[in-house]
């Protein structure tokens, strides 16, 4: 199966994996409670470049490392904004008392800035690739729940009534670390894509009965 997301080819590997099943018993005695999940994965090959920089000061006058670290973010958000394709977000703020055991009392500021870009390789895939992988992955999961449940109900010469209630999670893809590099140099970094995993898994409860003669 091959699926497309951001104009880019997606090679995707489906492998259902992690169900779950349990069963109760309700009060009336006449149908079995399934409870049954289900996950389906995919690998898709990531997109989006995303680099988070930070500027970082320390000293003695908290005054001097404000107006230190905006002066160099404005440095380094004047030169992300002549950069090609690329999106330009200023991240948390933060200034702060420190006090070492050994030593004296010091200021530390810190301010971020993402950077993220489909011009380069990718360390994560774009929220439209997991968003296109999403509804295939969805029926996936959904079909291997339920010829589960059929198999569940079968060796228990039983048979899937309906569904009572049913679940089905968003695409979620598995976290990468970011690399961080210093605001003041802003080379382009050496990177490689590889694959992200995208999941999506579906939880259902399924009421069992005797089969209809």
């Amino acid at each position: 199966m091959r699926a497309t997301g951001a104009g880019l080819p997606l090679a995707i590997g489906f492998a259902l994996c992690t169900a779950g099943a349990t069963l109760a018993q309700p009060a009336d005695q006449q149908t079995t409670v399934l409870h049954l999940s289900q996950t389906a994965e995919s690998s898709v090959l990531r997109d989006l470049l995303r680099i988070d920089l930070r500027v970082e000061e320390t000293g003695a006058d908290p005054l001097a490392i404000q107006t230190a670290i905006n002066r160099r973010m404005a440095a380094a958000l004047d030169r992300a904004h002549q950069m090609q394709g690329v999106q330009v977000e200023t991240g948390s703020y933060s200034v702060g008392e420190e006090r070492p055991q050994n030593g004296p009392s010091r200021w530390h500021g810190t301010q971020s800035l993402v950077l993220r870009s489909k011009a380069a390789d990718a360390y994560q895939a774009s929220p439209e690739t997991v968003r296109g992988a999403e509804e295939d992955l969805t029926a996936e999961a959904l079909a291997a729940l339920d010829r589960r449940a059929a198999s569940i109900a079968d060796r228990m010469h039983l048979a899937v009534l309906r569904y009572r209630d049913l679940h089905v999670g968003n695409a979620e893809t598995e976290g990468r670390p970011i690399p961080r590099f210093a605001a003041a140099a802003m080379a382009a970094p050496v990177a490689e894509p590889g694959e992200a995993t995208i999941r999506v898994t579906v939880e259902a409860e399924l009421l069992l009965g005797s089969p209809h003669p």
